[in-house]
């Protein structure tokens, strides 16, 4: 499974906004999507102050669903920190839980886990692999390049699930960092990639990272927009990599800030709000508290699709603007918050493959 430069590697955590965006894309952007899917923390009732599901209530319905809304087509699947701690209801642990029970739909689910993970996942880890043999990949910080022996410790990694580098993908999260000036940040994650050895040798090279903010409060009513630092960033890295160099492939965290922060919604009145991915910036619409007012909707799709600041794509673009431009016209209903980060994700997932294959067109 060897991604080409043009793939874009959308980073999702699992809940129904985002599965639902990745299940509404056309087949054509599915065909160069490979999305780095999280299983994440179960939710909290801060009500009854204790988590909403067991860990088993919570992980099982992924198996269904990941068949359901990406079928056999290939993804990584990564789970968090707190579900590999616990078990499921009879003792497995999820990741071979999970595995297990999506190999006889015929899912392509590759396991991707940090660098320091503990040994019991590192072990559910290699007998899916040695089950699958799809090969697994390892996710690195920042921090981790700038270790003792980087390259030492992809190699250990590797030879802990079973397989070599050329089984191996690496999948390097900037997460949310101040990519500015881009050209010093570029050339110090080229010299920190340098220490991982010879690119060329490992299956895929990715790096992923996001300037979407942990809140939205600091965004003006109204429009607004939020540079995409990342993906400015990720070009200015393409132009001043050194000739030879491998170049990574371009993944984000979508519309989503990575860090993931339980909140009592019951306190949260949370805006009605249009999030619209433009080549360069995120273009927001803004207005009061959703839950007052849904029908507030129609007016910000209506002015999505009229004003220039979004450079709206037209309603065949992708689901997403398809979606806007009825809700515009009021032949939409203004639904419920999930939709609408489906709506932002969906159109921000068709807008990226359509950026990257600008990017590596050839002249």
């Amino acid at each position: 499974m060897n991604l080409s430069e043009e793939t874009y590697v959308p980073a999702l955590r699992w809940r129904q906004g985002e599965y639902q965006a990745l299940f509404r894309l056309t087949s054509a952007v599915k065909d160069r999507v490979m999305p780095l899917i999280t299983i994440p923390p179960v939710e909290f009732d801060f009500e009854l102050w204790q988590p909403k599901k067991s860990v088993h209530e919570h992980v099982h319905p992924f198996i269904a669903r990941f068949t359901a809304k990406w079928g056999k087509r290939p993804a990584w699947v990564a789970i968090d920190t707190t579900i590999a701690e616990e078990r499921m209801d009879n003792n497995a642990h999820p990741l071979d839980y999970v595995l297990d029970g999506l190999r006889p739909n015929g899912a392509v689910a590759i396991p991707a886990l940090p660098l320091e993970v503990d040994s019991d996942t590192m072990d559910a880890a290699a007998r899916g692999v040695a089950a699958d043999g799809q090969g697994a990949a390892v996710l690195l910080r920042l921090e981790d390049l700038m270790g003792s022996n980087p390259r030492k410790a992809i190699v250990n990694f590797a030879s802990s699930l079973g397989i070599g580098l050329g089984e191996l993908d690496v999948i390097i999260d900037l997460r949310a960092r101040n990519f500015q000036p881009y050209r010093v940040f570029a050339t110090a994650l080229t010299a920190a990639m340098k220490r991982l050895g010879n690119l060329h040798e490992v299956r895929n090279l990715v790096v992923l990272g996001t300037a979407i903010p942990d809140s939205f409060v600091q965004l003006a009513k109204g429009t607004d927009e939020i540079p995409r630092h990342d993906w400015l960033f990720f070009k200015e890295l393409m132009a001043t990599m050194p000739a030879g160099m491998r170049r990574p492939i371009y993944g984000d965290h979508t519309i989503v800030h990575p860090e993931f922060t339980a909140v009592d919604m019951r306190k949260v009145k949370a805006a009605g709000k249009i999030v619209y991915t433009t080549p360069e910036t995120w273009a927001t619409r803004k207005g009061g508290a959703f839950r007052d007012d849904p029908a507030q909707m129609h007016t910000h799709c209506a002015e999505v699709v009229k004003d220039p600041a979004f450079a709206f794509r037209g309603a065949s673009f992708s689901y997403g603007d398809k979606y806007i431009a009825d809700c515009a016209v009021m032949a939409e209903s203004p639904s419920n918050l999930s939709r609408w980060k489906d709506v932002a994700i969906n159109h921000h997932i068709t807008t990226v493959a359509d950026d990257l294959a600008t990017l590596f067109a050839t002249p």
